[in-house]
């Protein structure tokens, strides 16, 4: 082949190469790539300060916690209200097969005028709805045979009924209205020279009286009322339901010094009468107004107590107390693992708990 023939076939094959690159299926191309963003615009590469994070964490669990709390305490007295109501005598268990027969047998008893027969299916209707939860029909029912057990003269049956009146309207808010029944039931108790119940019931009437930030009528009723009677009776039990009472209206005051002594007379009284429960209460009562006093160590240590005697006796409801009050603390002292593991464990024992029962 010529030199003339060779240098045309290398033309030939270079210009066909160029168009071949220059075809949009090519692999090389004539301008520079552009830039892909993958992800946010603006994603910040900082390293996350895991410290802060748990911070963050547990102080989003404390706000939760204390909502939680409502719930918690809405449990407790709709136990101690349920525990009343079931203490009420009834003319049947008050079910709702029952309760669709009651209105003939309710009439019948009416025209016979049988006022005792009255009350006591009224009282049936009382319980059924105050364990439905409606309290406005079970404080109807109750009233009415309120009403019937006055005109029989029927002190300790007024007196009962009085109390489960007193439940329900503190369970609803109604402070004011429960305060007055808890008078009612002093004059009657009074009456009957039942000393201890009127004693109770002082206490009962403090902390409704504390629920309204009424420090000084609180303070009254237990110091000037229960504690005398309890103490003139040699009563114990009621001198150590009187330390806690007075205990905790000096805390809610900030009164710390003062609360901190009658929770240690009580946290001993607990002891001398083997009352578990109470010695718990005592202790976890005690760590609090040490931890509003700056001794987070030693708070923490009655915490401990409590919550071994709580495990060995079976007492869930303090668990979950001292489980919420320890995360507090620690959060308190910044060492927000630990308080992260005992919120954590908190929120798991109150929803095992709230799941056993019909709030």
């Amino acid at each position: 082949m010529g030199v003339k023939h060779v240098l045309f076939a290398a033309a030939f094959l270079l210009a066909g190469f160029k168009n071949f690159a220059s075809d949009t299926d090519s692999l090389i191309t004539k301008t520079r790539p552009k830039a892909v963003k993958i992800g946010p615009v603006y994603f910040d590469a900082t390293p996350v300060d895991s410290a802060l994070l748990r911070k963050l964490l547990v102080k989003e669990r404390l706000l939760k916690k204390n909502r939680d709390d409502q719930e918690l305490v809405k449990y407790q007295n709709t136990l101690l209200l349920r525990n009343l109501l079931n203490e009420t005598e009834t003319s049947d268990f008050p079910d709702e097969k029952m309760i669709n027969t009651l209105d003939l047998v309710l009439d019948e008893y009416r025209r016979g005028n049988d006022l005792k027969s009255l009350s006591l299916i009224l009282n049936t209707y009382a319980v059924y709805y105050g364990k439905k939860g409606e309290s406005a029909k079970a404080i109807q029912y109750f009233t009415e045979a309120l009403k019937l057990r006055e005109r029989l003269n029927d002190k300790p049956g007024v007196i009962k009924i009085s109390e489960n009146l007193a439940a329900l309207y503190k369970v609803e808010g109604s402070y004011d209205k429960a305060i007055q029944q808890n008078e009612y039931i002093i004059q009657l108790s009074l009456s009957l020279n039942k000393i201890p119940q009127a004693a109770d019931m002082y206490l009962a009437m403090a902390e409704n009286k504390l629920l309204q930030n009424k420090y000084n009528e609180s303070e009254y009723c237990v110091l000037k009322k229960a504690l005398p009677m309890f103490t003139r009776r040699g009563d114990k039990a009621g001198r150590l339901k009187s330390f806690q009472s007075i205990a905790q209206i000096y805390y809610l005051q900030k009164r710390f010094s003062e609360a901190k002594w009658f929770y240690i007379q009580a946290q001993i009284l607990a002891l001398k009468l083997d009352n578990k429960e109470a010695l718990i209460s005592s202790l976890i009562h005690l760590a609090e107004v040490k931890n509003a006093l700056g001794e987070h160590e030693m708070a923490l240590d009655d915490y401990r107590q409590a919550e071994t005697l709580a495990v060995k006796n079976n007492f869930p409801v303090k668990l979950i107390e001292i489980k919420g009050y320890q995360g507090e603390i620690y959060s308190q002292m910044g060492n927000y693992l630990a308080a992260g593991n005992a919120l954590d464990e908190y929120a798991r024992l109150r929803e095992n708990l709230l799941k056993r029962v019909n709030l």
